[in-house]
């Protein structure tokens, strides 16, 4: 699949796991983490916060292919499981 192909199916960028997936898919691709970020600014539409969190807060430069998740998202994820479990078992007894 070629690049444009690919940035066409992944342009909307709206949530971090949706920019973690897209950035490190050109990461693999062999491009530098600045040319990354720049591929992703202009061809890609991003949400305010994934701009904020990930641009704008420098992010996007500790975003590494090797990592299944980044450690913010495992935080974010982690506490949704948690606060759903705790509403289950709330709503058991």
């Amino acid at each position: 699949m070629s690049i444009e192909d690919f940035l066409e199916q992944n342009k909307k960028c709206y949530d971090r796991f949706t920019f973690d997936k897209v950035f490190k898919s050109l990461l693999l691709q062999d491009y530098s983490h600045e040319e990354a970020k720049d591929i992703i600014l202009f061809n890609c539409h991003l949400s305010a916060i994934t701009f904020q969190e990930r641009i704008e807060n420098g992010f996007y430069k500790k975003i590494n292919v090797d990592d299944e998740i980044s450690e913010d998202l495992k935080k974010m994820r982690n506490e949704i499981y948690n606060s759903t479990v705790a509403k289950l078992k709330h709503n058991l007894n």
